[in-house]
Order: C-alpha cells, then sequence, then structure tokens
C-alpha cells in the first residue's frame, strides 16, 4: 500500500482481508496497540487488547480448532474512520467438518486511522 492519503479505510480493511485469505502479512496493518472483540457466545468470544494477544492467544486457540479460514466482503458501509462490514466467514474444522457452510454472515466493524487498523469488533452470532 502507498500513502495514507492514497488508501481510504475501506481501502485498508480490503486489503486486510485479502492478506487474510492469501497468507500474506495482514498484522502490517493493525496499530501494536490494536483490539480485537469478539461478542457472543462462540469458544472465541472475548477482548484481546494488543497485537501480542491477538496473535498468541485468538490467532493461536482459532488455530487448534480450525484448519482453514476464508473470509469474504459482502457488504461495507461507513464514512470517516469506522466501517461496518457484513462478512462471510467460513472453512473446515480440524476434524474436517465445514465451518459456516449455511454461509451465516458476521458483522464486523473497523476502526482505522492513519492507515492501520485500530479496532476490529466482531460479531459471529448474527
Amino acid at each position: 500500500m502507498g500513502t495514507d492519503a492514497d488508501h481510504s479505510p475501506k481501502d485498508v480493511v480490503r486489503e486486510f482481508i485479502a492478506r487474510m485469505n492469501s497468507g500474506g502479512d495482514p498484522w502490517a496493518l493493525l496499530s501494536d496497540a490494536a483490539v480485537v472483540a469478539v461478542n457472543g457466545t462462540t469458544p472465541l468470544s472475548g477482548r484481546y487488547p494488543g497485537v501480542e494477544l491477538i496473535r498468541g492467544i485468538l490467532v493461536a486457540t482459532a488455530r487448534v480448532v480450525l484448519a482453514s479460514l476464508a473470509v469474504n466482503i459482502n457488504a461495507m458501509i461507513g464514512t470517516g474512520s469506522r466501517i461496518a462490514a457484513l462478512l462471510n466467514i467460513s472453512g473446515r474444522t480440524v476434524a474436517g467438518a465445514a465451518f459456516n457452510e449455511e454461509g451465516r454472515p458476521c458483522g464486523c466493524v473497523f476502526s482505522v486511522n492513519g492507515g492501520l487498523i485500530h479496532e476490529v469488533v466482531l460479531f459471529p452470532d448474527t
């Protein structure tokens, strides 16, 4: 990505999702103090402040359950630094079962400033 002026917050979110799917480096798009909050009653629900906790607990825990994960953006709205997205998250569990085979959407709100994501709030139960 180029300079901050070249990319809107929506562009940053799109690039973050693209890097997650391609095996690229999505971490470079998170601020060091980023917070990920997973709302609801999933095994991953909770608040994860800081990239170290996001990678070390949230991602590591997800890898115990999920063998593969794909994220697609169904819709995105927002102006300024707050971007809301309707995502489709799917994949396969480590046991080989399909995850979200029904295609239920997941709500998500991103806070983007200075070309970096500062907050991600997921609503997987929606």
